[in-house]
């Protein structure tokens, strides 16, 4: 196993000069390239198709907005105030109270 390792060492060792870096590295540069394409653009058609859409997209949004204020907001509203109590609550202890105050006022 050690001896794999050491021909493996020695093998990436010959492989890995300067003169071998050189070479690869004038090989890349020396290649040729073509530039980047720009993305091809679609004109005043492609800007009217886009304005649409995005009016359509903002007319959905008001119109979902609009609907579920009406469906669930207002409705919401309603029943807490028609369900809000407007009745006294009257427990022993309120009921306590009471009867002492009206005791006090008539002894006096």
């Amino acid at each position: 196993m050690a001896e794999t390792g050491d021909n493996l060492s020695a093998l990436v060792a010959e492989n890995i000069t300067v003169q071998n870096l050189s070479k690869l590295v004038n090989t890349v540069l020396a290649s040729p390239t073509s530039p980047i394409d720009a993305a091809p653009s679609h004109g005043v058609m492609g800007w009217i198709l886009w304005f649409i859409a995005s009016l359509i997209l903002r007319i959905t949004r008001v119109f979902v907005w609009a609907l579920s204020f009406t469906t669930i907001t207002i409705p919401t509203l309603i029943f807490k105030i028609l369900s809000f109590s407007f009745t006294l609550t009257l427990n022993f202890s309120s009921l306590y109270f009471h009867l002492l105050n009206l005791l006090m006022v008539e002894s006096h």
